[in-house]
Formats: C-alpha cells, sequence, structure tokens
C-alpha cells in the first residue's frame, strides 16, 4: 500500500496532558481564520500529535470544489501554511521543525481511504476533514483555531531625513539595516554614478564609515560607534540569514541592481514581522521598527533643517469676501512677505479666484500674467516703492507648504496658499534631469521669511470721499484729473501694467486739477492713482 510522505512544521503549540479518549473537534463558530467566500462553509485541520491547527473555508456547492482545492487556497491566503510537493507545512517563529512521516485523513470523522486523494473528495456544507500522522482510531489532539495575521507596513524613512550621505555622483539611494535583538534600525544615503548592485552598495558604505562592517560573502553586519553594538547573530538559528528588501519587493539578492532614488533594507530574517519558511527559505519578512539616521562621524552638530513660514487666519488684518470658510494668501518677494485673508461659502475656490477678488478690493495689490501662466505680482507700498519680482525671476506656489497647481489650484476651507519668488528661499534639496541631450538641475525651496499681514488699506474712506474726475478718457495727448474735497496733499502717479511708474507730480488739498502728458506714452492701458485711489486710463494717438 503507498502512502504520501509529507512534513509538518510544528510551532506554539507544546501541550502536555493525557490524551482525551473522543475525537477531537472544533465548532465553526470557534474559527478566526476563514478563507474564501461563498454561502457554504466546511472545517480544515491539521493534527501533527501534540497539537493541532483550525482553518474555516468559505465557497459555494455549485462549484464542486474539492478538499484539494480548499487546502490551496488556505496555503495560498496563510503565508505561515504551505501545501505542495508532497508537504503540508505550517510554521511560526521561534519554532522551526520539519518532520516526515504517513497520513490518513478522515471526512467528517470517517477515515478514508489511504489509497485516495484529497482530489477525490466533493467539499459539502459543514464538511469537517482532519489530516494527521496517528494510527490509532480516535484523534483526540486538542485543536487550536489559527489567528489571523495581521502584517504592519515595511518602515521607512526619507532621503530628506538622511543625515549622513556617503559617496559621489548624480544618483542617490537610502540604505538601512534593522537588527533584531535588540529592534534597531539605522539608515544612511548613498551617492553613486553608473550601474550598482545591493552588495556594491553595502560595501560602498562599510568602506565610507568605519562603525559599520560586514562579511563576505554576507553573514553577518556590525555597527559599533562605541556605545551601540549591533550584530546579526546567525548562530542561534539556521534560518537567521540577511533578508534583502528593495522598495518593497523582498524577491531580490546581493546581486540585483539598484537605482536612482531607490530605497534599500537588509534586516535578520528571523526576525522580520511574518516569518515564513518552507524547508529553512526564508520569504515574506516586513521590518516595522522605526528607522533612524545616523549622524555623520566627522560632522558637528546638525542644524535644524529650515522651515516654511505661516501666518495663521487668526493674525489677518484684512479680509476680502464674505462667508464661513477662509483661505489665506501670502506673496513672498525677495525681500518682504505679506498676507491677505479671503472669505467665501463654496466648498472651494481657485487662487485666481483669491487674487482676483483681492486685486478689487485692495488698490494696492495686482498680478499681471504671461498667457496662462503668472507673470508678476505688485504691490504698492507708497510713493514710487512697487513691489515686484527681480528681472529673471519667476514666481513658484505652495499649497500648505507643497508645491501645486498655481493658478487653477483649488483651495478648501483652512488652507494656507503662497506665492514665493526662489530669490527668497533657502534650497534644501537638488536633483538632476536629463532633457534633449543635456543635464539639469532643479531645486527645492524653503521660504523662512516672516509673513505680515497687511492692513486695511490706509485712506480708504478718505479717496472714497474725494470726487476724481479723468478726461478725455481715452486720451491722446493730455489727460486731466480733476480732484475736489481732497483733503490732504498728495501725488498723482501713472503706472504702466507691469508697475513701473511713468509720471508722477504733487496735487495739493482741496479742489484740484493736474494736467498730465500722455503724447510720449505708448498705446495702451494704465493705471492712475490718486493718493490711494486707482483708476485704469487708456492713452490711444
Amino acid at each position: 500500500m503507498v502512502k504520501k510522505v509529507l512534513a509538518i512544521a510544528l510551532c506554539l503549540f507544546c501541550m502536555t496532558g493525557l490524551k482525551a479518549q473522543t475525537e477531537s473537534t472544533i465548532a465553526a463558530s470557534d474559527i478566526l481564520y476563514w478563507v474564501g467566500s461563498g454561502s457554504s462553509s466546511a472545517i480544515f485541520v491539521v493534527d501533527y500529535g501534540t497539537g493541532a491547527v483550525a482553518w474555516g473555508y468559505h465557497f459555494n456547492a455549485a462549484d464542486n470544489e474539492t478538499v484539494d482545492d480548499m487546502v490551496t487556497a488556505i496555503s495560498d491566503a496563510d503565508p505561515r501554511f504551505y501545501y505542495g510537493y508532497g508537504m503540508l507545512a505550517y510554521t511560526c517563529y521561534p519554532v522551526d521543525a520539519d518532520m516526515s512521516f504517513a497520513y490518513f485523513f478522515k471526512v467528517n470523522g470517517v477515515l478514508a481511504d489511504d489509497y485516495d486523494e484529497f482530489s477525490d473528495y466533493n467539499l459539502a456544507s459543514n464538511m469537517f476533514v482532519k489530516v494527521s500522522q496517528n494510527t490509532e482510531d480516535v484523534w483526540s489532539t486538542p485543536i487550536t483555531p489559527a489567528t489571523v495575521m495581521h502584517t504592519p507596513e515595511d518602515a521607512t524613512i526619507a532621503a530628506s531625513d538622511i543625515l549622513y550621505w556617503v559617496g559621489e555622483g548624480t544618483d542617490s539611494l537610502v540604505f538601512a539595516v534593522n537588527w533584531g535583538v535588540p529592534d534597531t534600525a539605522l539608515a544612511w544615503g548613498l551617492k553613486f554614478s553608473g550601474e550598482l548592485t545591493i552588495d556594491g552598495a553595502l560595501r560602498a558604505i562599510c568602506a565610507a564609515d568605519s562603525r559599520l562592517s560586514a562579511d563576505n560573502p554576507l553573514t553577518t553586519i556590525n555597527y559599533n560607534d562605541g556605545t551601540v553594538n549591533l550584530s546579526f547573530s546567525p548562530s542561534t538559528s539556521p534560518v537567521n540569514m540577511p533578508q534583502y528588501i528593495l522598495n518593497g519587493n523582498g524577491n531580490v539578492n546581493a546581486g540585483s541592481a539598484v537605482a536612482n532614488g531607490d530605497f534599500l533594507k537588509i534586516g535578520e530574517s528571523l526576525y522580520g514581522f511574518g516569518y515564513d519558511s518552507v524547508m529553512g527559505y526564508a520569504m515574506g519578512v516586513v521590518w516595522p521598527t522605526e528607522i533612524h539616521p545616523v549622524t555623520n562621524p566627522n560632522a558637528g552638530p546638525v542644524d535644524p533643517q529650515p522651515e516654511e513660514a505661516t501666518i495663521s487666519a487668526e493674525q489677518i488684518t484684512y479680509w476680502v469676501g464674505e462667508g464661513n470658510n477662509k483661505v489665506v494668501l501670502a506673496v513672498n518677494w525677495a525681500d518682504t512677505a505679506l498676507a491677505w485673508g479671503y472669505k467665501f461659502s463654496t466648498d472651494s475656490v481657485t487662487v485666481q479666484q483669491v487674487m482676483d477678488a483681492i486685486t478689487a478690493a485692495d488698490h494696492r495689490f495686482s498680478y499681471t500674467m504671461n498667457g496662462s501662466y503668472l507673470d508678476d505680482i505688485f504691490f504698492v507700498m507708497g510713493g514710487t516703492d512697487t513691489l515686484r519680482k527681480q528681472m529673471y525671476s519667476y514666481w513658484e506656489s505652495k499649497r500648505n507648504g507643497f508645491m501645486d497647481g498655481g493658478m487653477i489650484q483649488n483651495l478648501g476651507n483652512g488652507d494656507f496658499e503662497k506665492w514665493a519668488e526662489p530669490a527668497a528661499g533657502v534650497v534644501i534639496d537638488s536633483f538632476s534631469y536629463e532633457w534633449d541631450g543635456a543635464t539639469y538641475w532643479s531645486y527645492i525651496y524653503v521660504y523662512t521669511m516672516e509673513i505680515h499681514p497687511v492692513s486695511d488699506p490706509a485712506g480708504i474712506a478718505e479717496v472714497e470721499a474725494v470726487e476724481v474726475t479723468v478726461y478725455p478718457n481715452p486720451a491722446a495727448t493730455m489727460l486731466s484729473v480733476r480732484c475736489e474735497r481732497l483733503n490732504r496733499s498728495t501725488e498723482v502717479a501713472v503706472y504702466d501694467m507691469t508697475g513701473r511708474k511713468v509720471y508722477g507730480r504733487a496735487v495739493a488739498a482741496g479742489n484740484s486739477e493736474v494736467q498730465i502728458p500722455v503724447s510720449q506714452l505708448p498705446n495702451g492701458a494704465y493705471m492712475l492713482r490718486v493718493g490711494e485711489g486707482m483708476a485704469k486710463v487708456v492713452v490711444r494717438h
């Protein structure tokens, strides 16, 4: 008579005491780990003598599934259980034991013909299948339900958090090592150019940092800074081998290639969460331990990273619009940063809607466009002082500290939007890219300049009380500006649409009229400012 030879790895179920003389069982209501879907259910138990493990399986009776289908589905779902190649294996850290024996199986308590295969038995609702090496008529081993595995996410660390970078080149990767005892994870940054393997990255960092060492071929990785001494301990278990994880993928080895932007982790497989093995081969390992960046042993204290300056809604003194929702708009010129508030009642508004509303309400504020892109932002400080971007500069926008879509960006209640000129920023990172055969560099800025809330435009009431008449408009040679009931001396000035002042002269309090020559001005639109008020005029020859 031919019998199957299987391996069952035993774990966490060491029990003592006399065996009961009745067949052990477990109710469906006690099953913790269910696999599959459907209106019918069955229970599968592996009995290895000193303990037994049970799973539940849901299926549809009309699909004519077999016991083999059920066992295969459970093996696919639970990484601790393996079925295939003549083996049934169940492995849990920290015990890893393998046994070979002839097995039998029962269906609803009746011993099956040992010539029969799992595939010969069709599943039926409420079927109870038990597998064992027991040659006795009664299998009384107590049954424990398999628990559901909750695998945490593998811990990572961003390149911006790395404190110690080694090597040179235009490409970079982050490298972390996770030691199981104690739970410690450390990280380095590596810069390189050209082709590089996982093992090459490890050797490059070991060569640069004397605190880190590794044998070749790799079995141990040690870290010793005089205070902390960390080491793999492969002698504690035959399966405690280094495990490579590249961008979350464990199906790599020492010779696998790495690329720019990769995240590489090497850890002790024995201590990874979800450790699973079949006959000693490791797979399915993650390390949730928080990763700490190592410091540069050759550097002094690390300066804190600059932070993006913000301003809260409570600090804003000039609000435009109406509604219960609020956003804050800040503009950071090369040497000045100012902020306004905008209220609205809709779910969201665009950046351009906010800027248009502020332009309409605050005569000091204006902007120009270059097609669909922002060209420049102006703010009249008074006299001849107007804020604008520097020559050849540009504007970038951020929503809540992150780069956004600019004028078309949607803003919601509580958002903070900032337009900033890079001349005012601090470079915190850079990267290169190829375009049309050439290499270019891009820079990431943080704008740390203190932001000041603008005040409600001074003199609004006075300006509103002034009657200003401009004629003719359009004007060809001379523009007349008549001001009545002007209660203080001020300036009449004309600005082109770039914010450049093209004409200015004083005007006395009371009823005054001034003549402004425009014959030398190019045709186009201009802004006329009288004190704190502005009006649009057109020159047409």
